[in-house]
């Protein structure tokens, strides 16, 4: 059975976009729990080390696909989740 390229790379893009708003609202929720220990500043560079960290990891697993695929498929997805998570659970807690 032959796959489909442009079915596989949506399929590639879903998986993408799905992990990485998993994984902005997970962060988003751990950035209100550390900044209280460790400072806002430190608490982006550790969201911002997970998003490359996370990058590498799905590269592996979905193939190369380069830096503008992963950038707007993972990065500004990740980003944009973050914040709004950031912000709906600082809400919450406040």
């Amino acid at each position: 059975m032959e796959k489909d390229p442009e079915k596989l790379d949506l399929i590639h893009a879903r998986i993408g976009m799905g992990t990485h708003t998993i994984l902005g609202i997970i962060v988003g929720w751990a950035s209100i729990q550390l900044a209280g220990m460790l400072g806002n500043w430190l608490t982006v560079l550790i969201g911002i080390v997970i998003l490359i960290v996370f990058g590498y990891g799905m590269e592996r697993l979905l193939g190369k696909k380069g830096i503008k695929w992963w950038f707007a498929n993972g990065i500004i997805i990740y980003l944009l989740i973050w914040l709004v998570s950031w912000t709906f659970f600082f809400n919450l807690a406040g």
